[in-house]
């Protein structure tokens, strides 16, 4: 059920810590993945705070975002605002967890996917393409929940 995903995320909110890599790129060094998850308003979803920070001082911060995970009427929707497009973006739930870009929504190929492998555990993944173009795994965020 597409409500799970919600449940699970508003069971264990706070701050996640991990690493944020491309599979494509393994030249590219990891990123520390900072994910802030709360509840929104009478609990109908959660927000994603998410920061690929890198060892980079011409480049602190490879990854922004923020991004609302909510039910609607029509089932669950992403909004994601992020350093990588200049609006944006809707996303819709095509399979459990899994968000594809709204047509007209993005600039670029996109789709991003969501899962709770265990209680305390997310892996947050992009997936962008070329404009008109197939998705790819671009960035992997694997995080835990973490007690500060």
């Amino acid at each position: 059920m597409a409500d799970d995903l919600v449940e699970l995320l508003l069971a264990h909110t706070g701050l996640y810590v991990g690493t944020d890599h491309d599979p494509a790129r393994p030249d590219r060094a990891p990123q520390i993945a900072r994910i802030k998850v709360s509840a929104l308003p009478r609990r109908v979803g959660v927000i994603f705070d998410y920061e690929g920070i890198r060892h980079d001082p011409k480049q602190l911060i490879g990854h922004a975002e923020h991004a609302v995970l909510a039910r609607t009427a029509n089932g669950l929707v992403l909004y994601s605002a992020s350093n990588h497009a200049p609006t944006l973006i809707e996303l819709r739930e095509t399979a459990a967890g899994y968000f594809e870009a709204a047509d007209g929504s993005a600039p670029f190929a996109l789709a991003i996917q969501i899962e709770v492998p265990a209680a305390g555990r997310l892996i947050y993944t992009w997936l962008f393409g070329e404009p008109g173009g197939e998705v790819r795994v671009g960035n992997i965020g694997d995080v835990y929940l973490t007690t500060v």
